[in-house]
């Protein structure tokens, strides 16, 4: 299939050897690890979409998901709150629980951990968004599988004043925030602050979010000036409830509400942000760029909620948790050109240092009869030193024919350290054990593309690139300290994927922005469980196999006079293992009637080779229509739908597609003030938002949808707000 894909490219190149000759502009390199450059469309041999400031106040987004949406080829997993799991043409859709999903997230030049779903920002704060799409590691490194999530906060503004904003919703919403801007010749500054509260739809997900965010510009000279920015969030959720088990309980409580604890409790961040980008343009069109930064994100809860009493009520949580993340480092890029040739080299050094701390602070029994004791404390520290070298040139080997060539050098070098304190039931005393090792990974990646112009409205483009993501920690010390069956494996490979892509962009004779391309992503060494994505039986991890993700996306945008706007996001998407290891599901059982499940219980294996990848339907659309049917009034109305998807490997369960539309009208009775109502899901359809299945979580013996963790959307929800600028 990729060979028919690159044979697809290399025919219509030659095809259009003829073409109307096109002069382009002296080209220039925009790829950037640090700041959000634009693209020119002419010469960009990937798929790249952009979802600008004011398609984002449009949208009014209550969580991220609902402006990746309109964008093809996103498939992430939207839970509850504003917990979104982003994946992008399916890759590593397999995974949801505390993994990274092969999607590199770039906040202001600074490099976020995507963990478990749990990306967490300021949503108000952002301005813009950049997808890249296809193998992206050749310029973000190590995770980078299937691409990149490029987040602009708040850019100052050449301009002063003061914008205001308070919103109101369903389930007890607000949204308060404000931001001043200043410009002179000298200097230039925006400060933000916002205050976001959320009663939530499902059983004890109440959530909070404050925010205070700036950035500070010095223009030392004509040539060179220097950025500062700063955001500081605390954010509270009562809980990362909202899902249900089986399609039984998502009909008659799609809330959750049971009485029971959630197994996690009262989850409190703090995230901190800071960064200082100098940036200095040369006589001869060169610029050098030099970003630092450092990140933190501290993250405490309680979890392990126990009925002490034995009357079927929990009494109180056993532990107290901490996961924190720091993370700093350096970036420098210089871009220059000469004639044809436009070039950057940059290098890209940081550290990440990130704590898991679980402390013991009551006693209990926990599911498997072991009992555990107030004192007991276990301490992970992983520290990752990165050090990057990446560069990328642009050719103008004719007028229309531009060609990209990228290529980076990572070293990832990690320290494993895991202490614990814990009773020792056979020798009745307290025990302390430590463990520590090293692993060092070295990967290449690249990617060769050219993009040739047809005409002045319309280029070819095409390209191969790669991505990597290393074995995780966990995945290679599983044995250490940890219970159950775990074995280490020291001997995993580097998960890898390569893109083929081959796609058109440009105008059509309407007018119409388009961009439509075909894609094949091979993921080679899947790293996962040998039993099982989840199989909680056997905790050794290996190279379980390899997927295959193709499919077709289009992107179009247009306009009719000043009234009628319109876009249109469509993904075709086949995805497909193409080897796995046999597959294991845990089915319930209990012979010896203990009320706990048997070792292995009665436990089924399936060959999954050439089953689709779950989660990832095969049509998604996004549909956006805005008409401005009188001077001061504006009406948006988007419709989304997806075609049905299996909830697991096994291709046994099948979950059902759906659809649905939001609507939003916005009043303008003078210049600066805005009133606006947005409803959401309109028609009220409750469908399913996520499905994860993996075992027989019910434990009737069997392995069917009433075994799925089922998160059901709200249905419809409203919401009304006022905007001031002066």
């Amino acid at each position: 299939m990729k060979k028919s894909y690159l044979l697809a490219g290399l025919v219509l190149f030659s095809s259009i050897a003829a073409a109307e000759e096109i002069s382009l502009d002296t080209i220039r390199v925009e790829s950037s690890t640090i700041e959000d450059i634009a693209t020119d469309k002419r010469t960009e041999s990937s798929t790249v979409n952009i979802i600008d400031e004011e398609t984002i106040e449009k949208i009014d987004p209550k969580n991220i998901n609902e402006l990746l949406q309109t964008v093809p080829g996103i498939t992430a997993d939207l839970r509850n709150g504003d917990i979104v799991e982003i994946h992008i043409r399916g890759i590593a859709q397999q995974e949801f629980m505390w993994e990274d999903t092969g999607v590199a997230i770039v906040i202001d030049g600074v490099p976020v951990l995507q963990n478990g779903g749990k990306v967490k920002f300021n949503l108000d704060e952002i301005e813009s968004i950049k997808v890249i799409k296809g193998s992206a590691s050749y310029l973000y490194g190590q995770n980078a599988l299937a691409g990149a999530v490029i987040i602009t906060t708040k850019k100052i503004k050449d301009k002063n004043g003061f914008e205001v904003k308070a919103e109101a919703g369903s389930e007890e919403y607000k949204n308060i925030k404000a931001n001043v801007y200043k410009g002179t010749e000298a200097y230039s500054f925006n400060i933000g602050a916002n205050y976001r509260y959320d009663g939530g739809y499902w059983d004890r997900t109440e959530n909070e979010t404050k925010s205070v965010n700036g950035k500070f510009q010095y223009y030392i000279d004509d040539m060179s000036d220097i950025t500062v920015g700063v955001d500081i969030t605390r954010k509270y959720e009562e809980s990362d409830r909202g899902s249900v088990t089986g399609v039984t309980a998502a009909e008659t409580n799609p809330t959750g509400t049971d009485g029971d604890w959630p197994w996690n409790h009262d989850y409190y961040t703090d995230l901190d942000k800071y960064f200082i980008t100098y940036s200095k343009d040369f006589d001869n069109g060169a610029n050098l760029k030099i970003n630092s930064y450092y990140y933190k994100d501290l993250y405490d809860y309680e979890s392990t909620p126990y009925d002490n009493t034995g009357d079927g009520n929990d009494d109180y949580y056993a532990k107290d948790n901490n996961e924190d993340i720091k993370q700093y480092g350096v970036k420098t890029e210089f871009r220059g050109k000469k004639d044809k040739l436009a070039y950057m080299i940059g290098v890209d050094l940081g550290k990440r240092k990130s704590e898991d701390y679980s402390y013991t602070k009551k006693d209990y029994t926990d599911s498997r009869g072991y009992d555990q004791y107030a004192g007991e404390w276990e301490d992970e520290l992983l520290t990752e030193n990165n050090y990057g070298v990446y560069g990328e040139t642009k050719y103008k080997i004719t007028n229309n024919f531009t060609t990209t060539i990228n290529l980076r050098y990572d070293i990832n070098r990690y320290k494993y350290e895991e202490n614990a304190y814990s009773f020792s039931s056979r020798s009745s005393s307290w025990e302390y054990d430590s463990f520590d090792e090293t692993k060092t990974y070295r990967n290449t990646t690249y990617r060769a593309g050219g993009a040739y112009n047809i005409n002045k409205n319309n280029t070819l483009y095409a390209n191969i690139s790669t991505g990597f993501r290393n074995p995780r920690i966990k995945e290679l010390y599983n044995g250490e300290l940890g219970w159950g069956s775990a074995e280490n494996n020291f001997d995993l490979k580097t998960e890898k994927t390569i893109t083929y892509e081959v796609g058109m962009k440009g105008t059509t004779f309407l007018k119409a922005e388009y961009e439509a391309s075909i894609f094949v992503t091979d993921t080679k060494d899947i790293i996962s469980k040998v039993d099982g994505t989840y199989n909680w039986d056997s905790d050794f991890y290996d190279n379980v196999g390899d997927a295959r993700n193709r499919g077709f996306e289009l992107s179009l945008k247009g306009k009719a006079k000043e009234k009628f706007s319109y876009s249109i996001a469509y993904t075709y998407l086949d995805a497909y293992y193409t080897s796995h290891l046999p597959f294991t599901v845990d089915i319930y059982a209990d012979a010896d009637n203990d009320g706990k499940d048997d070792d292995n219980g009665e436990n089924i294996t399936y060959d999954i080779t050439g089953n689709q990848l779950p989660r990832v339907p095969h049509h998604k659309i996004d549909l956006i229509v805005n008409y401005k049917f009188l001077p001061k009034w504006n009406l948006m109305t988007e419709l989304y739908a997806q075609s049905k998807y299996y909830a697991d490997e096994t291709n046994l369960i099948t979950m059902p597609g759906y659809g649905k539309v939001n609507m939003r009208v916005d009043y303008k009775p003078i210049k600066n003030l805005e009133f606006f109502v947005k409803i959401d899901n309109i028609l009220d359809k409750q469908y399913y938002r996520t499905v994860y299945l993996y075992s027989d979580k019910n434990k009737d013996g069997k392995f069917d949808a009433e075994d799925a963790s089922i998160t059901v959307d709200p249905g419809r929800v409203f919401y009304a707000g006022l905007k001031y600028r002066f």
